[in-house]
């Protein structure tokens, strides 16, 4: 049977069609595992399909150290691609097979399905499948919004419906509970305070309130006047039992805050249908209130701030406003050092102590769960306020006096907003200006500005270029000689990634890698890097030519997905090379965040035979306790030290760092060198190699070809 049945124009013309539907289309001989890409090629799919390692774990472990599969749909992720597992399947006679699972795309993690379907002519001697990935994020993400709406709405509006009973006559709460009983839950409690207390930590199980308006402790009119003060809690109806025929006090009750009365004495019928009543206008209530406010602050929710605000616009037309941003900084650790109930209640605190002035023209809401935002008149001052604050001293930290636990807040603010723009762009802005400080301890307040949302587009096209820049080879490996100072002798190389943007051109790795260790695709870029200049070893051999080593860096990241580096060993056997080869550079900063990992790490690694160069020493994250737990062969003097203004101290500062490495049998190599005059100083001290721009810049690998032959 000839089962070529397409012509590539045939093919062409239904790719055309499908691959507006279909991100990724990939056909799949299971008989051999052979795969053929149609459309675009799906990383972690490819990484799955073609690594078919018989063990799970491993076969997770890879994957996971990518990245670009949510950790928790990983297995599940590998289990459906199990081929074996495909073919028994579709031997069954299954004709189509899914998975939804999250994908990292743009940097982010987005709901996406993948479809397997057999060919038709599908059988034992023709075994080909159709792999076809398509983005159904919005879609699936509006199924699990609507499922947990309904289950919060069915947890709060149709549950036990429960009547709280509040009265100081034992006589009447049984009578009352009596007639209830058939129709409703029902729980009693003596005096307001009681009911109060009980009602702060179980509102939402309580439909109705049936309240005496006489009683010690706390009568009817006091119950109304504090439970008038709770947001949340002035939602559930309040039916209070009057005397009969005293209209005072009815309207006094009305007044004060009921929904509605029963004189006493009351008549079951009547009773039952207030409460079927008041019941029906709490549900419509609550279900209104769980579409605006926030349960935990009291606040408007995101979606209702929004809607709010675009409100004020329009009704102030002519009037500046700015949208401020507010943060709790931590707010997870607070929550796992203090407990969450602490951290609720600074998220209160901050809820209700925002800037009240001119209130009438201004809207507060919560955006995320520890993210604040509010529109206010620029007449306000806002941003002085909160700038003065700043300027003169005063630290977040003084809010431990109300008795919370200590806690920073920092803020965005987009002054004179942009009428024009959607709220929510409002909100992005003062969040763009909010992320840049986020992490710089002595600046709590930020301005947005032009700048800021250059580089917010600048970032955002960089997470969405950065998987074609892998696939279409965009990055590229550039190569710095070292040099042994005393010789001149061309002793090894150091790997660099540059990026070649087809916006941007030449991308600095200064604009670039900072997002992708934030994000965490640095390791997969790492990788990308660590295969190029194995595979360019190979190339120069081939070529006749006598190689040096090569440095790669690891970076922070790396040591965390990589875990125990099993990586690098499979790569230099796969293109033929010595551990010798490649020199492993780890830096300070890594060490410091990550001691006992990297410690294990780099221990086995120059067990294996590699040689390990303590990059960037003396950046600030300098500990003399590495040297006895860690194994290193060479460290790097950060170029900081050779070019700095020259004195008497700062000479004997780098005698005594070359000495004590010398002392502990380490070879020392100097960045940044760019003058004889700098590489007589370092050589007066005793340091064995350099690298910097006296002998060359990092080359691209057609250049460096040139400059290994002249150095051969």
């Amino acid at each position: 049977m000839d089962h070529d049945i397409f012509t590539t124009k045939e093919m062409e013309d239904i790719l055309q069609v499908v691959g507006h539907i279909y991100r990724t289309i990939i056909c799949v001989d299971l008989t051999d595992g052979s795969c053929h890409y149609l459309q675009d090629d799906d990383l972690a799919i490819r990484n799955v399909l073609e690594n078919r390692n018989p063990k799970m774990d491993e076969r997770i472990g890879r994957l996971d150290s990518c990245g670009f599969v949510y950790a928790d749909d990983t297995a599940e992720f590998v289990r459906f691609f199990n081929i074996d597992n495909i073919r028994k399947k579709l031997d069954s006679g299954r004709k189509y097979m899914s998975l939804t699972y999250r994908r990292m795309r743009n940097g982010i993690y987005r709901w996406t399905t993948v479809e397997i379907m057999p060919s038709k002519y599908y059988g034992p001697d023709y075994q080909m499948v159709l792999v076809c990935v398509r983005d159904m994020n919005d879609e699936h993400q509006k199924q699990l919004d609507r499922e947990a709406k309904l289950s919060e709405q069915e947890r709060q509006l149709v549950g036990d419906k429960t009547v709280l009973v509040v009265d100081d006559s034992e006589l009447q709460r049984t009578t009352i509970c009596y007639f209830l009983e058939k129709h409703y839950r029902t729980i009693e409690k003596e005096n307001g305070q009681e009911a109060l207390d009980y009602l702060r930590e179980h509102s939402t199980d309580i439909s109705v309130i049936i309240l005496d308006v006489h009683m010690p402790v706390m009568d009817g009119y006091g119950f109304l006047k504090e439970f008038q003060k709770d947001e949340l809690l002035k939602m559930i109806p309040v039916l209070v039992l009057t005397g009969d025929n005293v209209p005072e006090e009815e309207a006094s009750c009305l007044k004060a805050g009921a929904t509605d009365f029963v004189a006493k004495p009351f008549k079951p019928e009547v009773l039952l249908s207030r409460i079927g009543w008041a019941i029906d206008l709490h549900e419509k209530t609550v279900m209104l209130n769980v579409l605006r406010i926030d349960s935990m602050t009291g606040c408007y929710n995101r979606d209702y701030f929004m809607h709010m605000a675009e409100h004020l616009l329009n009704r102030y037309p002519d009037e500046e406003f700015d949208m401020l941003c507010t943060h709790v900084v931590n707010l997870p650790n607070i929550n796992e050092q203090y407990g969450v109930k602490q951290g609720e209640a600074i998220l209160r605190y901050v809820a209700n102590n925002y800037d009240k002035d001119d209130l009438n023209h201004s809207v507060f809401g919560r955006l995320d769960d520890a993210t604040f935002a509010q529109m206010v008149p620029h007449s306000v001052g806002v941003g002085k306020k909160l700038f003065a604050s700043q300027s003169d001293g005063t630290h977040e930290f003084l809010q431990v006096k109300q008795g919370l636990p200590p806690f920073m807040l920092k803020y965005g603010i987009y002054e004179s907003v942009d009428h024009s723009v959607p709220v929510r762009v409002m909100c992005d802005r003062a969040l763009m200006a909010l992320n840049k400080i986020k992490n710089v301890y002595k600046q709590k307040i930020n301005f947005y500005d032009d700048n800021i949302r250059m580089y917010a587009l600048k970032k955002q096209q960089i997470l969405e270029g950065m998987e074609d820049a892998v696939t279409k080879r965009q990055f590229q490996v550039w190569y710095q000689p070292k040099h042994n100072i005393f010789t001149g002798e061309l002793v090894g190389a150091e790997a660099l990634v540059r990026w070649i943007h087809p916006s941007y051109g030449f991308l600095s790795p200064g604009e670039f890698i900072p997002v992708f260790e934030e994000n965490g695709f640095v390791t997969h870029m790492d990788y990308y890097v660590w295969e190029e200049a194995c595979a360019a070893i190979q190339r120069w051999r081939k070529q006749g030519l006598s190689t040096v080593p090569v440095s790669i860096n690891i970076s922070r990241k790396d040591f965390l997905y990589f875990h125990d580096m099993l990586i690098l060993k499979p790569l230099i056997e796969k293109y033929g090379l010595e551990t010798s080869d490649l020199h492993i550079e780890v830096t300070e900063s890594a060490y410091m965040d990550n001691p006992e990992i990297v410690i294990k790490n780099v221990n086995r690694l120059h067990s294996e035979g590699f040689v390990v160069e303590l990059d960037d020493f003396g950046t600030g994250y300098s500990s003399l306790n590495m040297f006895c737990h860690m194994n290193i062969d060479v460290v790097k003097l950060d170029m900081s030290f050779i070019r700095q203004e020259r004195s008497d101290q700062n000479d004997k500062m780098m005698h005594y760092i070359i000495n004590m490495c010398k002392n502990l049998g380490l070879d020392v190599l100097s960045e940044g060198a760019e003058t004889e005059e700098q590489r007589q100083r370092l050589i007066s001290m005793g340091c064995d190699y350099v690298q910097g721009y006296y002998y060359s810049k990092p080359l691209p690998e057609k250049e460096f070809i040139d400059y290994l032959s002249k150095h051969s």
